[in-house]
């Protein structure tokens, strides 16, 4: 490991105006890579070879003489047993080895966050891509046993998918979202999330099911608090193994399309919906082709106006006198209007049968626009 050129630059620009001495810093070849004197980057000697190898602080001075060096301290920086860099401060023994002490411990500290963070990132990257294939039906299962094991996650457990999504067009600050929910999977050891697009993809363990609705809770808490966002989530069934995850995944998906529409509290379970079951299952193209049957001819503002009659209606289980007072109108306007319904759509909203059909053509209109 080596390191990385902009911590280099970055200690030496903090300390040029605190240490009253040169600082150079040496990458593992003992070529400097960063240093208060600019021309002296890309230049090399044997003073910092010599620490690299040695592991140990070499002096410069009188009687220690290297081609092409000054006096002063070259001191390795060690990580995980090896030395990643060289330290080099110009001036006494004396008067610089403090300094070097100091540098070589920030050095040391910031390689490690540094080491951390790369880490953290690859791991991070390696489970998105093993959420990206378990969302498919038809995988690839050599390559998501190799992700499983490097990750040391057991796919063998029956777990549960759920789906979230930030309800905002702009892309989310996903830094503060990955540490957000990091802290609250501290606490379940076999489950794991990944983040896809502006979709949050949480595979939670049926041990896990009862911290479920507390942990959703939470996570929305903090994204409501930290980044001013709402979240909604779906929830779909268990499924035995990684084989079936896709299907608890596109049932979470379902769940959640459903809830975005309906608005009814944040979180939808798939094997709670009623309606949604149906509504969601309808391909486009088929409900598209209904409402367009039941509203041939008519305009959209005609449609709205409908609507607006119909859902007023149903909301009163026909009564014509409670639905007349809601939307302020005589009641023998009102009954005019669902009769001029019922010629215009040739289905009578009085008739079970024309109510069912009504109901349904108005539904999937809206789902339709919302999506």
């Amino acid at each position: 490991m080596n390191l990385d050129p902009q911590i280099a630059e970055s200690i030496v620009t903090n300390l040029k105006d605190v240490i009253n001495h040169e600082i150079n810093l040496f990458d593992t070849t003992g070529t400097i890579i960063a240093s208060t004197v600019r021309s002296r980057i890309g230049t090399s000697h044997d003073g910092a070879r010599l620490a690299i190898k040695t592991k140990q602080t070499v002096t410069i001075d009188n009687e220690h003489e290297f081609k092409g060096a000054k006096h002063g301290i070259n001191v390795p920086v060690v990580f995980n047993d090896s030395v990643v860099a060289v330290i080099g401060i110009t001036g006494e023994r004396s008067e610089v080895e403090p300094f070097g002490v100091v540098i070589k411990k920030m050095t040391e500290i910031l390689i490690r966050e540094n080491w951390d963070q790369a880490v953290q990132y690859d791991r991070r990257s390696r489970v998105q891509n093993l959420v990206n294939m378990l969302k498919l039906k038809h995988h690839d299962e050599e390559l998501v046993a190799y992700y499983a094991s490097f990750l040391r996650i057991d796919l063998n457990r029956p777990r549960i998918v759920v789906v979230g999504r930030v309800e905002t067009d702009e892309v989310p600050d996903y830094d503060a979202l990955f540490a957000m929910m990091h802290a609250r999977f501290q606490q379940l050891q076999t489950s794991f999330f990944a983040f896809s697009e502006r979709e949050l993809c949480l595979y939670i363990d049926t041990r896990d099911e009862r911290a479920l609705p507390g942990l959703l809770e939470g996570i929305r808490d903090d994204a409501q608090r930290l980044l001013r966002l709402p979240v909604r989530f779906g929830i779909g069934m268990a499924a035995e193994s990684c084989s079936d995850y896709w299907r608890s995944y596109e049932e979470a998906c379902r769940a959640l399309e459903w809830n975005e529409f309906a608005q009814e509290g944040f979180t939808q379970r798939y094997d709670s919906m009623d309606l949604g079951l149906v509504v969601s299952s309808i391909p486009r193209d088929d409900a598209q082709r209904l409402v367009d049957h039941v509203f041939s001819g008519l305009s959209d503002e005609e449609v709205d106006s409908f609507q607006v009659v119909f859902e007023a209606y149903a909301r009163h289980n026909g009564s014509i006198v409670h639905c007349a007072d809601e939307l302020f109108l005589h009641k023998n306007t009102l009954q005019n209007r669902l009769n001029k319904i019922a010629d215009k759509t040739g289905y009578n909203p009085r008739k079970l049968s024309g109510f069912a059909v009504l109901t349904m053509a108005f539904l999937l209109r809206r789902y339709i626009r919302r999506q």
